[in-house]
């Protein structure tokens, strides 16, 4: 592991916050940038040594940080559920229309919108997207998620690296996605500045991601989604939208939600009401630990 400045404005002085122990017995420093108030892992641990936290266990036997079979139907309805309900929150869909209608003119040569998904794992917002009529692509870097993607869906996905991989899509993708990725990698504003580059001026982002905010300073180590060494970055709403901005993304439309609170099978009446009212109350105030944001490329840009 190796100290890094801080990738949102490059400051290389920090505030130690706690250390948090890894499943594998290895510590890691929790920091704030003293500049731009970023939460991260630094030290951070290399490509190298993060992925031998991503064995096809994590996708299929649930812990604190994976999944309790991924490749499921019941997951992959959750999972569905889950963003069809932050694209509605977000005015997708009414950016849809207005972007077909408005920016293409409603598509007179009838070619398909194309979309990518970084970060895709399984798949399953690539295969939405493609019943929705896009031309959909994902992008993956785990083994047995793109295996379950091609084989099982027969979904066009690439096992890359996005910043090394470029293929000609400049300026080619309407729609853009990051459903809780950006907190994974090692150079997430990079990665931000080439998705500004991808997509088509008129097109839009969706990206979302654990939020540091009141339930994660309350928590401490012992926030749910302090899983280290998986999560690198643990941004703000504020500090994110900063960012994005800075790079030219415009129109932002955003939310938070979740409170904590997780489904349990077989759990009481009680526990399923209060999560049920906890969960309301952070997305009335703003205040859950997970936040998703929309924003869009102008329409008149150089790049």
């Amino acid at each position: 592991m190796e100290m890094v400045s801080c990738n949102t404005c490059g400051n290389t002085k920090f505030k130690s916050l706690f250390s948090k122990e890894s499943p594998l017995g290895e510590s890691f420093q929790i920091v704030k940038c003293n500049v731009c108030s970023l939460v991260q892992v630094n030290p951070q641990p290399s490509l190298a040594e993060v992925i031998r936290y991503y064995s096809d266990s994590y996708f299929t036997q649930r812990t604190d940080r994976g999944y309790d079979n991924y490749y499921s139907d019941k997951m992959k309805a959750e999972i569905s559920r889950v963003f069809r309900l932050n694209l509605q929150d977000l005015k997708f869909f009414q950016w849809e229309e207005n972007y077909i209608n408005t920016i293409l003119k409603k598509k007179e040569t009838g070619a398909k919108l194309r979309s990518l998904d970084i970060g895709c794992a399984a798949g399953y917002f690539v295969d939405y997207m493609r019943s929705r009529d896009y031309s959909s692509y994902g992008i993956e870097v785990a083994d047995g998620p793109v295996k379950f993607a091609r084989e099982t869906l027969g979904l066009e996905v690439y096992q890359e690296d996005f910043l090394s991989w470029d293929i000609g899509f400049q300026n080619q993708f309407d729609v853009i996605t990051l459903w809780a990725t950006i907190e994974h990698l090692h150079k997430p504003k990079e990665t931000l500045e080439k998705i500004f580059k991808h997509l088509r001026p008129g097109g839009c982002l969706v990206l979302s991601t654990c939020r540091y905010g009141i339930l994660a300073k309350f928590l401490g180590p012992n926030w749910r989604y302090l899983n280290v060494p998986e999560h690198l970055y643990y941004y703000s709403l504020p500090g994110l939208l900063k960012v994005l901005k800075k790079i030219g993304f415009e129109s932002p439309v955003s939310l938070s939600y979740g409170s904590g609170f997780t489904s349990k099978p077989n759990s009481s009446v009680f526990y399923k009401l209060a999560k049920k009212f906890a969960d309301w109350l952070v997305k009335k105030t703003n205040q859950g630990d997970m936040l998703a944001v929309l924003l869009r490329k102008p329409v008149e840009t150089l790049s």
